[in-house]
């Protein structure tokens, strides 16, 4: 342990000497995020020789002739890879503690130093609904840059965000009775979370609204099929005819009584 960190020492020393300190003749700065418990990776490839270096700390890691000492101490310990076939630094397991200044200063050929800005994020939480009334309230735990929003399809109805860390971002959203599907999303620059709020689920109709719909048309059919049966049977027993007839007879059988009465009366004169 002792021999190679001397060893790297010795290496830098020899770069004082031979001009080749972490210096650059040409320069780049890069915004980058990283996801906390996941590893960054630097991508700004050192092959033969170079640094990578962080603000407060100095060098954290060597490449000389294609060898690299990686064996800091102190909170990257067992954290900082080199890979020698890309060249590229990486740090895994990452903390919200390891954010700030890195710098790569690759001397392979023209001198470039490529300083990033870190940001460790935490992925952001799975958001909830709570529904009542056909009013829908979506939730989610607040952390930095977190923004909650309502869409449907591809539109942004409402959103919001808050610099109060320590508190649950919440978003209300009244939806409507016929099916439409909705989103309410929970976002940040490393990731987002999504929930699905179908209508049809949250605001169903009310039950008076589905008797109406389900047998209103059913009604003219019925009456059409009833009413014209009773009024057919009522018009079969109350026939015109019948009283007619009653009545025809009625005077027949007086006309022939009376045609009797005056034969009678002929004779006895």
């Amino acid at each position: 342990m002792e021999t190679k960190h001397l060893r790297t020492c010795l290496v830098l020393l020899i770069y004082d000497v031979a001009g080749l300190s972490p210096s650059s003749a040409w320069s780049r700065r890069q915004q980058v995020q990283g996801i906390m418990g996941e590893s960054f990776t630097f991508p700004a490839p050192v092959l033969t020789r170079g640094f990578l270096l962080y603000e407060g700390l100095g060098n954290l890691a060597v490449v000389f002739r294609r060898n690299a000492d990686t064996n800091v101490k102190g909170k990257f310990r067992d954290r900082l890879q080199w890979d020698k076939q890309t060249g590229f630094f990486t740090i895994t397991e990452l903390k919200l503690q390891d954010e700030g200044q890195y710098k790569v200063d690759n001397s392979d050929g023209q001198k470039i130093l490529t300083t990033f800005q870190l940001t460790v994020y935490k992925r952001v939480s799975k958001p909830t609904v709570d529904t009542q009334n056909c009013s829908v309230l979506c939730s989610v735990e607040n952390d930095r840059d977190v923004t909650l929003s309502w869409t449907r399809e591809k539109e942004i109805l409402n959103k919001t965000s808050s610099p109060h860390l320590k508190t649950t971002l919440s978003l209300r959203l009244d939806i409507e009775r016929h099916p439409e599907t909705y989103y309410c999303e929970a976002k940040n620059p490393v990731s987002s979370e999504r929930l699905r709020v179908d209508s049809e689920e949250h605001c169903a109709p009310t039950k008076t609204t589905k008797v109406n719909l389900r047998y209103i048309p059913v009604i003219p059919s019925t009456a059409l099929l009833v009413f014209p049966g009773v009024f057919l049977f009522y018009f079969i027993k109350q026939k015109p005819g019948d009283d007619d007839g009653d009545e025809i007879k009625t005077l027949e059988s007086g006309r022939r009584k009376g045609e009797a009465d005056w034969s009678r009366t002929g004779m006895n004169e």
